[in-house]
């Protein structure tokens, strides 16, 4: 992934060698663990995830996502895709809740949890 710089807030998307966020963290392959546990997710997915942890709980809109995934996709398709980001964090836990929708913004933000394991 080449290096993103997020409009909204200035905030550099690229890549880094580990970043963690909470209960979620990118290793220095890029492999996303959650929990813990590694999470196999198709290209798309794994993209908007690593971008949205990368932007540590600020906004990223559609747009911003749509070109992250540097594709023929619609800001409309967005949804489409974080609703199946949800769906796979949903198998590993049922009542994950950490991608939120700004609502009259058209952007997405990952709540930051607590590891499980920290007090």
């Amino acid at each position: 992934m080449s290096s993103h710089i997020c409009p909204n807030c200035g905030c550099n998307l690229g890549r880094f060698d580990q970043f963690e966020f909470g209960n979620i963290r990118l290793d220095e392959y890029g492999t996303i663990l959650f929990e813990g546990r590694e999470m196999q997710l198709p290209k798309s997915q794994h993209l908007i995830v690593e971008a949205l942890i990368r932007a540590q709980g600020r906004g990223l809109t559609k747009a911003v996502l749509a070109d992250i995934l540097n594709s023929d996709i619609y800001d409309a398709s967005v949804a489409k895709y974080i609703e199946r980001v949800r769906s796979s964090f949903r198998e590993v836990t049922d009542d994950f809740q950490q991608i939120i929708a700004l609502r009259g913004f058209g952007a997405y933000r990952w709540l930051y949890q607590k590891p499980a394991n920290s007090r």
